[in-house]
């Protein structure tokens, strides 16, 4: 049972290494030339087990129905050797002479074997039984033999050819297929030379095993190429993201930060005072005098040129801090650090520059300033109240100035 042990242990070792491949589609789907592969794994686990069964139903004598065995064995010999042609054009995805060949020859082997068994069906020409039910071969089988090692041999030689020519991805799968067709050269021959020996089963089980760890590469780097492809999609749409974002955090007329800005800090600010983590902290309320005047005399285009000249004022007086444009007129300062530290010096040097600004008949901004009070102050609005009514005043003392 020496023949029959080497067939059943390569039937186990194909399905352990190939099991998702033939039963769990959903994992293997990185695999190259997917379909083509497993279609050749099914017919090359269907000759195995005709391999096994030929010494089995010979030990027990059902040797009537052995040489329909031994038909179907070479038949589906045939069947292993165009499925193994036909993987391998797809797997090398390379459109040319040679895989055009490649694939009438896969035809050629299967069409020529079927012929043989038919005419051994009536003429012993592949092989025969004797009275003693011994096998023995004949030379139409050797000759099927020699065209698959002639192939193999071929395919071998080419692939080396094609490794020396190319230095891009597909060298690895020329590797894989020139050292499988390498290795069934070798154990064809060894099986044409000892028929009673399972070397053409031996020779498919190393080839197999070869090229799947060739397929273990390909589905590595698939992976790796598709994580790339999702980090560099990511990358654009977080810059796209950062792009939008910086849009909506940007008031368009003045440069500064948007309202929706406003409202996002706000909500930091706010779980602060909630969280009581909220230490140094003072805002400045501003607002444009005049602007409605100026809108309804010199029109809305004068009237942008003095928020934007509001809005730099502002800026240059307040460089450390976020500026934010929170209504038509309105704009707010978030005082912490050293601004807050300086806020007097920085609010006398602005209603200096103010005062110079109202004499020159340049724009006029008015502002209030209120500092968080831990003891007292247990809301934002409260903060706001303050400044805001302090801007009012100095909106009004800036009226009444001449």
């Amino acid at each position: 049972m020496y023949y029959a042990s080497i067939c059943i242990l390569s039937i186990l070792v194909h399905l352990i290494i190939n099991f998702n491949i033939l039963f769990k589609n959903a994992r293997v789907t990185r695999i190259p030339a997917l379909e083509s592969y497993k279609r050749f794994l099914k017919v090359l686990l269907l000759y195995y087990i005709t391999d096994a069964l030929w010494e089995l139903l010979a030990a027990l004598d059902l040797h009537k129905i052995l040489f329909y065995e031994t038909e179907l064995y070479y038949v589906v010999m045939g069947f292993t050797v165009l499925y193994w042609t036909q993987y391998a054009i797809d797997y090398l995805n390379h459109d040319n002479g040679f895989t055009k060949v490649l694939k009438y020859t896969g035809w050629i082997i299967l069409i020529a074997q079927l012929i043989i068994l038919t005419i051994n069906l009536f003429i012993p020409i592949a092989f025969w039984f004797d009275i003693e039910e011994n096998y023995h071969t004949e030379n139409a089988r050797n000759l099927s033999l020699f065209l698959q090692f002639t192939m193999f041999i071929a395919t071998g030689l080419y692939m080396t050819y094609e490794i020396f020519k190319t230095n891009d991805k597909i060298k690895h799968r020329y590797r894989a297929i020139e050292t499988f067709s390498f290795v069934m050269a070798i154990f064809v021959i060894l099986q044409a030379i000892y028929p009673m020996q399972p070397f053409y089963a031996i020779g498919f089980l190393l080839g197999t095993c070869i090229i799947h760890t060739f397929v273990l590469e390909d589905e590595r780097t698939s992976r790796q190429d598709e994580l790339e492809n999702l980090m560099k999609i990511e990358e654009i749409q977080e810059a796209e993201l950062g792009s939008v974002r910086q849009m909506a955090f940007t008031d368009p007329l003045t440069g500064v930060k948007s309202k929706s800005a406003y409202q996002e800090d706000l909500l930091c600010i706010e779980s602060r005072l909630k969280n009581n983590d909220l230490k140094d902290y003072g805002i400045i309320i501003f607002d444009v005098n005049n602007l409605k005047v100026v809108n309804d005399t010199k029109g809305h285009e004068e009237g942008d040129k003095i928020i934007k000249e509001g809005a730099k004022l502002i800026c240059q007086k307040f460089k450390h801090s976020p500026v934010y444009r929170i209504g038509g007129d309105e704009f707010a300062v978030f005082l912490s650090g050293e601004d807050l530290k300086n806020q007097k010096t920085l609010l006398r040097s602005f209603n200096r520059q103010v005062e110079k600004n109202k004499k020159d008949g340049k724009v006029v901004v008015a502002s209030g300033f209120a500092e968080f009070n831990p003891e007292t102050d247990k809301t934002y609005s409260q903060i706001f109240g303050r400044a805001d009514n302090a801007m009012y005043d100095r909106k009004k003392e800036l009226k009444e100035k001449l």
